[in-house]
């Protein structure tokens, strides 16, 4: 592939992960909200344990076939992957604005995460089009995507929700999502070639190499990252309302929280990818870590929604870092016929944050109350930071 094409594929991958991240972060301020709304629930404490199964059942589905997703893209190309996650999610998601009960979003959520694997089928054919030593730059653009999209995102989905109600703002994902397939059917490019001995599909092989030197750390830094956010997700809305009962457009004020933290994580992303090739990923990732555990501690004090929103936002410059060297240094853990698989494992990992992470973020708001589970965050970046400075083996790109 000439330079000239990998890049311009890689552009055309850039735009669509933008577009989608802002069409599938729509949903992320007011999901306690429409919970809430769904359960008729008028406690905080229980609302946010059900807001934590809601978010939790699609990321525990998404560990259970993310793996399977990945193989599957190893021998039929990632593009097709690709396509088949953004359809499948689209047709969820547009059941998902008619539920009409608690529990028709719970198995809704739990399909959509079956179905899912947009995030490794872009990793993975990123990786595979992309000259090696060119992986921290393309990864951190990606990244970069992902951060902008999820900085609109809430931004313009807490606005529309606020003024169209949820049931529509979730139309509107299926439309974007649907513009995204297309853009992928008609301009991106894969020359994907099936390998000519394909290894059968085994949970030994999978384990081996998610417990090796190598990867073992990258799936715990996927996994805390992941939980980490998670956690809050259910309990950043009604810290926001408890701070201020009286306050309109809740779902406009945790939009702005979370595109302010999507707005600090794309620039970290950038900055990330610009400097992979000069200092060790290793050094970042531990950084990266260490950081984000102490900027997870502000919000327990903040005592006003502004300072809420600042503190809360702060906490996108770990995340920048984290998603960037961590989702290059799978690809340079992997060889190019096992891309696939990789990312799979990372996005496993990941999914089971997602899923885990609400429902411990949930259950720990109803014991506990809101804020410390801020505390608890804090904790999962500092375990990530030493497993990674522990176990983890030095890996720069090397030129092709």
């Amino acid at each position: 592939m000439t330079n000239r094409s990998w890049q311009r594929n890689l552009y055309i991958i850039f735009f669509t992960e933008v577009i989608m991240q802002i069409g599938m972060s729509f949903v992320n301020p007011f999901m306690p909200l429409l919970v809430q709304e769904l359960g008729n629930f008028n406690s905080s404490r229980e609302t946010a344990l059900w807001a934590g199964i809601v978010t939790g059942v699609s990321g525990i589905a998404m560990f259970l076939s993310a793996p399977l997703w990945g193989i599957l893209a190893d021998r039929s190309g990632r593009k097709p992957m690709l396509l088949r996650s953004i359809f499948g999610t689209a047709i969820v998601v547009s059941l998902t604005a008619f539920a009409s009960n608690i529990y028709y979003l719970v198995a809704l959520r739990f399909a959509n995460g079956l179905l899912s694997g947009i995030k490794p089928a872009i990793y993975a054919l990123v990786s595979t089009t992309t000259p090696r030593e060119k992986l921290p730059w393309a990864m951190g653009l990606i990244s970069l995507g992902t951060f902008i999209g999820t900085t609109l995102g809430p931004l313009i989905g807490g606005y529309l929700a606020d003024k169209i109600g949820f049931r529509y703002t979730f139309l509107t994902t299926v439309a974007i999502l649907i513009i995204c397939g297309l853009v992928v059917i008609f301009f991106a490019w894969e020359k994907f070639e099936r390998p000519a001995q394909i290894q059968a599909f085994s949970l030994r092989r999978i384990w081996g190499l998610a417990i090796s030197r190598q990867m073992l750390p990258i799936l715990t830094v996927e996994f805390s990252l992941q939980a980490s956010q998670q956690m809050l997700a259910p309990v950043a809305p009604l810290v926001i309302r408890e701070l201020d009962p009286a306050r309109q457009g809740v779902a406009t004020e945790t939009g702005v929280a979370f595109g302010l933290t999507g707005a600090i994580a794309a620039i970290a992303a950038l900055v990330t990818g610009r400097l992979g090739g000069r200092i060790s990923l290793k050094k970042m990732l531990v950084f990266a870590c260490l950081i984000g555990g102490i900027l997870s501690l502000p919000p327990i004090w903040a005592v006003s929604v502004a300072q809420f929103v600042i503190l809360f936002a702060l906490s996108g410059i770990p995340k920048g870092v984290l998603m960037t060297s961590s989702t290059a240094l799978v690809s340079l853990s992997v060889s190019s016929s096992q891309q696939g698989m990789g990312y799979g494992m990372a996005h496993s990992a990941r999914a089971l944050g997602i899923g885990l992470g609400p429902l411990l973020g949930g259950s720990l708001g109803r014991l506990l109350g809101l804020k410390p589970v801020f505390g608890v965050a804090a904790g999962l970046f500092a375990l990530a930071g030493a497993i990674v400075a522990w176990r983890l083996t030095e890996q720069t790109p090397k030129k092709s």
